[in-house]
């Protein structure tokens, strides 16, 4: 409970910090909403027996940029995103494995635009932190057909903080992007030392649309 509230503390101080430092003339905003899909993974996976994929999930949420009248701007957005890994070793009786972490992310970003300003297409680029808060954790297990799954809410941190880079293009009021979330903390709550410890790491690809 009281590191799911210190999350959402930092989330609520982030947001605001933004807007505090910015003079009330550059607050115009554009607002927009974003969709797309999650390869999401867990380290270490190095050396280990079983083979280690990639997790497939959604991510969409909202976003709000300040200052966009100019070339170099922020944003800051509210994203459902679930994260995770899939591994099996099925040759040396290894179950298959599917571990599932639902959060609620508050991206803050810095944004840099390229090209002219009345061009058809920008070309962009992000940066910034995302502090994530845990929505839920389950994982799956199956071994010889038979399939167990369980809540491993106790077994994950319920906060999460990562750093994001990407880079976009932005044509009229559409736009697509490719991110990276490399994660700066692990999110097991068992710290048997570096070896035990796991962290996410995501590459997502979106679209988005620009309500206004």
């Amino acid at each position: 409970m009281v590191s799911a509230l210190s999350g959402q503390s930092l989330v609520r101080a982030l947001v605001a910090t933004v807007c505090l430092i910015l003079p009330a003339s550059a607050l115009a905003q554009q607002i927009g909403i974003t969709a797309g899909a999650n390869f999401a993974s867990l380290t270490p996976e190095e050396d280990e027996d079983p083979d280690t994929s990639r997790r497939l999930g959604p991510v969409g949420g909202v976003w709000v940029r300040i200052a966009p009248s100019t070339r170099f701007s922020f944003q800051v957005e509210g994203l459902f995103s679930e994260k995770g890994v899939k591994f099996e070793a099925p040759d040396v009786g290894f179950p298959s494995v599917d571990v599932r972490v639902r959060y609620i992310e508050i991206p803050v970003l810095a944004r840099a635009d390229f090209g002219a300003s009345g061009s058809a297409a920008r070309v962009f680029v992000v940066g910034g932190a995302a502090p994530a808060s845990r929505l839920s954790a389950r994982g799956k297990v199956v071994v010889n057909s038979d399939e167990q799954t369980r809540d491993i809410d106790d077994e994950i941190y319920s906060f999460d903080l990562g750093l994001v880079g990407g880079v976009g293009l932005e044509f009229g009021r559409a736009l697509i992007e490719a991110r990276y979330t490399h994660v700066l903390r692990h999110i097991n709550t068992d710290d048997n030392g570096d070896g035990d410890r796991i962290k996410n790491r995501v590459f997502s690809v979106t679209v988005g649309f620009r309500l206004r």
